[in-house]
């Protein structure tokens, strides 16, 4: 082992409560429907995002998807001292860089704003590499993926995320998979796909 990637929402921050937060201001000025609570979210989150949105019932024909993400989007700005760390994320990344391993952030958010998170949640200094993408939409980490990998030995990798669309980068990057369960998708829904599902970041053991 020599690199640890790492997603960045739902596995080093718990945003889960703000990102519905976010879905919910949203959806009252876009969408005639009620409360969107927890379990129907962690059902129906997905990437690319824009997929997710149209399984609650926004309809891109008639809504234009620039403006909706950004209502989104600033919302959690706006809101997002209400992100925290998961508890044991700090222990695991020590112990990782004990053991010479190296962690990386790889992540579907705007790289930029993502050091910024990173250093106002103190943690970007536990990190060798932060990878992001280039606008706020959140379509897919999986070129950058490609890219990082492509001057490695995919045995020398893990990727530890909380979502479907982690499994499906670490699968096409090769490279071993590790999900937790208390992210932006239920537990239900990962076991079914992943063998190394964990409840918590706390849990996990490389």
């Amino acid at each position: 082992m020599k690199y640890v990637l790492f997603d960045f929402n739902g596995t080093i921050v718990n945003d889960v409560a703000l990102s519905l937060e976010a879905i919910n201001d949203t959806a009252k000025k876009y969408l005639n429907r009620g409360e969107i609570f927890l379990d129907e979210y962690k059902e129906v989150f997905t990437f690319p995002v824009k997929a997710y949105y149209e399984r609650l019932g926004f309809d891109f024909n008639s809504l234009n998807w620039e403006e909706v993400g950004k209502n989104w989007f600033d919302y959690y700005q706006n809101h997002k001292e209400k992100a925290t760390l998961h508890e044991g994320i700090i222990d695991l990344l020590i112990d990782n860089h004990n053991k010479g391993y190296k962690n990386i952030v790889l992540s579907a958010s705007k790289k930029d704003l993502l050091i910024d998170q990173l250093k106002e949640l103190e943690v970007y200094d536990y990190f060798d590499e932060v990878l992001g993408i280039d606008d706020i939409y959140a379509s897919s980490k999986l070129p950058i993926g490609l890219k990082f990998i492509e001057d490695k030995d995919p045995k020398d990798c893990v990727l530890i995320g909380d979502s479907e669309h982690d499994k499906a980068v670490g699968d096409a990057m090769g490279i071993e998979t590790i999900l937790v369960a208390n992210g932006h998708e239920s537990k239900a829904r990962l076991v079914k796909i992943c063998d190394r599902v964990y409840d918590s970041i706390k849990e996990v053991k490389l």
